[in-house]
């Protein structure tokens, strides 16, 4: 395989990175169909190989960085890139921070509006536990006869009534 140099078995890796396997095969799944992570073929079966310069990338800190050789025209160009990759990130950061303010205020909103929800429901509530109190007041006692509403006398017939009979 080509440039077996520059890639790592899992377990090199693990030990590069001071990382766990596990973190490791991790990394290697979420990146597998990237140019970073190759399958090799091996008498045992497959095995991946991660890339060193990516796990440089990965953990910063933790890895020392290859040997680089750069040629002074390029040293500009890179500077130039790592102000615009800084701009860069500035401005993701910028643009989560306003992402986190807005989602305070639509937590506070929503939070209002259930909270004016609870309030009316318990208004609701409260009337219809006095139209309840009202309407138990009016039932008879237990043992009483039930009360009689008397019936409402029939209402007079008019003229047109009396005169076609209806």
């Amino acid at each position: 395989m080509e440039n077996t140099a520059t890639f790592l078995t899992i377990k090199q890796a693990a030990q590069q990175v001071n990382k766990s396997e596990q973190t490791i095969r991790r990394l290697v799944k979420q990146h597998a169909k990237t140019s970073h992570i190759q399958l090799e073929q091996t008498p045992k079966g497959s095995t991946y190989l991660i890339s060193q310069t990516f796990l440089a990338q990965q953990y910063p800190s933790q890895v020392e960085p290859l040997p680089t050789v750069a040629a002074q025209a390029q040293v500009p160009e890179v500077a130039e890139l790592q102000r615009q990759l800084a701009e860069r990130d500035q401005t993701i950061q910028q643009l989560q921070n306003r992402l986190l303010e807005q989602n305070d205020v639509l937590n506070a909103l929503t939070n209002q509006m259930n909270s004016q929800r609870i309030g009316r429901i318990e208004e609701l509530l409260i009337s219809q536990n006095e139209q309840l109190g009202e309407l138990q007041k009016r039932l008879p006692e237990p043992g009483e006869p039930p009360v009689v509403l008397a019936e409402p006398e029939p209402a007079k017939k008019g003229f047109w009534q009396r005169v076609f009979g209806k």
